[in-house]
């Protein structure tokens, strides 16, 4: 992972700003994914604790620095994504992008939609780590039902 340059947040409020950014990347026309890229970057940059980015795998700012100068969104989202993550990228009948992401240790994918592919990912990214908010502090990363193992 890139070097993490920030103190972390409280819990509470690093989710509720999750929250927001999400919900605000859904609704970004196209046009606005350098900007929504950087503050997703610069909110995983005060995670409360490391667990919580399981799968999630940025690498160091300057290279995507480097990628959004040259316009590559599309890859400065992608390269977010960690070896272990599972994505799938389409179009809706509409037309609109959809992005869906498994993170590990997660039950259920996240997609979501937006004006550009970027912005599916990134939304859809935004939603996935929302979904660990259940996730206590120190705890394992995510604790499987003994129901759901198949082996």
């Amino acid at each position: 992972m890139g070097s993490r340059n920030g103190i972390p947040m409280d819990r509470s409020d690093w989710f509720q700003r999750l929250d927001e950014l999400a919900r605000t990347i859904r609704g970004a026309q196209a046009g606005r994914e350098i900007h929504l890229l950087r503050l997703f970057l610069d909110l995983i940059d005060h995670v409360p604790e490391l667990a919580l980015l399981q799968g999630i795998t940025p690498p160091a700012r300057d290279r995507i620095e480097a990628m959004l100068a040259a316009g590559a969104t599309e890859s400065a989202v992608m390269m977010l994504m960690g070896q272990d993550s599972g994505f799938c990228l389409s179009r809706g009948a509409d037309g609109a992008p959809l992005a869906s992401i498994l993170l590990p240790y997660r039950f259920q994918e996240s997609t979501a939609g937006g004006a550009s592919l970027t912005l599916a990912c990134l939304a859809a990214l935004a939603d996935a780590l929302n979904g660990a908010q259940g996730q206590t502090a120190g705890s394992a990363p995510f604790e499987i039902p003994a129901d759901i193992l198949l082996h």
